[in-house]
């Protein structure tokens, strides 16, 4: 393939003519442009959607574990109540 195009330009007539070349600059310069907005662009959108689910994860996480701790700690008779007996006589010792 790069062989293909030395041959090309081998075989290409020589242009020593600079008509054209600043508005083939300028175009290049602006398709980089805009190839750094589009990526500028999803990288924001990735970010996002980053946070999202590390909040999303966390409230979920924070919900899970109070559930947990409700559910266990519900009972009268539990060993961990505040006003279990167990409790009372010798202290919490999570």
């Amino acid at each position: 393939m790069l062989q293909e195009d030395l041959d090309r330009l081998a075989r290409a007539p020589l242009d020593r003519s600079l008509t054209g070349l600043e508005s083939a600059i300028w175009q290049g310069v602006e398709t980089r442009m805009a190839d750094r907005r589009s990526y500028a662009s999803t990288f924001a959108a990735q970010i996002a959607i980053l946070a999202i689910g590390t909040v999303a994860s966390l409230a979920v996480g924070h919900q899970w574990a109070a559930s947990r701790e409700s559910r266990v700690s519900t009972s009268a008779l539990a060993p961990y109540t505040r006003l279990a007996a167990s409790t009372l006589l010798v202290g919490d010792r999570r």
